[in-house]
């Protein structure tokens, strides 16, 4: 697996703030483990964050790390610390102590919770330890024709889907993102197919919706890295809250409609959440206005 090393000069945790006017979107804590990712999303934001320098960096200073995250657990109240912010939380693990050295530690207390994001399959070591409900684990998915055009790298979406139904019989709180959807040709089909079979594994703690959303000069970079930068010509509609394009207004909740039915049916009574979105499409849609996808999950407060 590439990647670099360097020390770590500035704090590993920070603070995420990424609302706007208008925008359904709460702060929330961030740990930068390491950077970057191994996978080669055409629609990555990681290209744009990091200037098209994308490639893992891991830090030499891990005690450091380590101390400044027992700082953050000795704090009171109850908070959400995000390790999948900057980096895919299980695409190196292994290479990296990642899991060995989080999950431990917030399984150890009652207060906290982790988050990890991941495109990842790889998951032994998450099934070596006792979440003790400390852990949500999301697993962003996508229908297999996009993922196949966008997610260049990426494990098959359903084989995501399996590890994330092992992840939950071993007792962590699991999530499946399906997000970005992106409208090909043949949308309607391939998300409704593919919603059917993630169904039929897995049936998560929680649904996160979201559709493609980008900075203006994201498709630069991705053009500079050799991606496909395609991907961006789906989402032509500019969101003054934010900046981000995005898919125009009747297109995004048509997609949502399509997911909140498909899982409805299959799933009823499985919450599903939209990332990122804005009021008026939680009001087309009839989703409640909850903050960030993450606020309501085992109970922890935004």
């Amino acid at each position: 697996m590439k990647y670099q090393t360097r020390e770590r000069k500035s704090a590993f945790i920070h603070v995420n703030d990424t609302g706007r006017p208008g925008l359904v979107c709460g702060a929330f804590h961030a740990l930068s483990y390491y950077i970057g990712c191994p996978y080669k999303c055409s629609y990555c934001y990681l290209q744009g964050t990091f200037r098209g320098k994308v490639d893992p960096v891991v830090y030499s200073n891990r005690e450091r790390l380590l101390a400044e995250l027992d700082e953050w657990l000795a704090q009171p109240g109850h908070l959400r610390l995000n390790a999948g912010e900057l980096e895919d939380s299980l695409a190196l693990d292994g290479v990296i102590p990642l899991v060995d050295d989080l999950v431990p530690r917030f399984a150890a207390q009652t207060r906290h919770k982790l988050l990890l994001v991941t495109k990842s399959a790889n998951i032994r070591n998450l099934l070596k330890h006792e979440a003790r409900g400390q852990v949500i684990v999301a697993f962003s998915v996508n229908a297999p024709e996009v993922s196949e055009r966008f997610e260049q790298g990426a494990p098959h979406p359903l084989k995501r889907v399996r590890a994330a139904a092992q992840v939950k019989e071993a007792g962590y709180y699991v999530t499946l993102r399906l997000d970005p959807m992106i409208p090909i040709e043949g949308w309607e089909r391939a998300y409704a197919t593919f919603l059917n079979d993630a169904c039929a594994v897995l049936t998560p703690d929680q649904w996160t919706l979201g559709t493609l959303r980008y900075f203006p000069s994201l498709p630069g970079w991705a053009r500079r890295l050799g991606r496909d930068s395609s991907v961006f010509s789906y989402a032509r509609e500019r969101f003054g809250g934010d900046g981000r394009m995005r898919i125009t207004f009747d297109l995004r909740a048509a997609m949502y409609r399509l997911g909140m039915r498909e899982i409805g049916a299959r799933q009823p009574g499985c919450p599903v959440r939209l990332c990122k979105e804005t009021v008026d499409m939680h009001r087309e849609v009839g989703s409640q206005q909850q903050g960030c996808c993450y606020s309501q999950a085992m109970g922890n407060g935004g």
